[in-house]
């Protein structure tokens, strides 16, 4: 029926930063079609052309009819991007299962599922993946050439800082924390060794910081 909730729901537990029905990350808005017809909320569609939503946003509730996991993963950054600190899964066990390694990957509490022991060593696995890229943004693609042993160094301890803080708030478990970390600064030393050239890894400022920015450099500039 087309009013009926779906079974398959993650919910707002507790304070948050938004409910508001639409506040999805950017990439979702590319990624998805979405309109209110065929049940409540807003329902986000994979294709134009499908008549069932992967999951439906009814601002405190997300809900899917499927255990589907990208539409999981992608519920779960809905929840991320709203400030979700804790939530409740309800529904199919896959579907539970699915929401609890997705968010708690994201550092969000999740209630409504037991995860066993083998559920713990895939969302490390997860929790391993989700940090990967920013480790390898700490020394991406190096290169030889004559950048100074010091300049080098403090590239890579300022990148190394810029992972850490990554890890530190994806990553729960901190034995966990500790050894992405680790790898990353041996890969990290090892490309240092080799003379390998560390570019800095550029840190995306908020429009308060940018103007700040912008009223030292006019008041240097007097």
């Amino acid at each position: 029926m087309p009013d009926e909730i779906d079974r398959n729901q993650i919910d707002s537990e507790g304070r948050a930063r938004s409910t508001h029905k639409g506040d999805v990350p950017d990439t979702l808005k590319r990624r998805y079609y979405f309109d209110e017809r065929g049940g409540p909320g807003l329902g986000f569609y994979a294709d134009a052309r499908i008549q069932t939503a992967a999951f439906r946003d009814l601002g405190t509730r997300l809900t899917s009819s499927r255990s589907d996991p990208n539409a999981i993963r992608d519920m779960a950054a809905v929840a991320r991007h709203r400030g979700w600190s804790v939530v409740v899964v309800h529904g199919e066990a896959d579907f539970r299962r699915e929401a609890w390694l997705n968010a708690t990957a994201l550092a969000i509490e999740v209630r409504g599922y037991q995860p066993t022991e083998r559920d713990r060593q895939e969302l490390e696995r997860r929790q391993a993946a989700l940090v990967r890229s920013a480790a390898r943004k700490a020394a991406e693609r190096p290169e030889r050439g004559d950048r100074g042993d010091r300049d080098n160094a403090n590239a890579g301890r300022s990148n190394m800082r810029i992972v850490e803080a990554g890890v530190r708030a994806r990553v729960g478990d901190r034995a966990a924390q500790d050894r992405i970390l680790s790898a990353a600064r041996e890969r990290l030393a090892s490309w240092l060794q080799q003379g390998m050239r560390i570019r800095p890894v550029e840190v995306a400022r908020s429009p308060t910081q940018q103007e700040s920015q912008r009223s030292r450099q006019r008041q240097r500039s007097r």
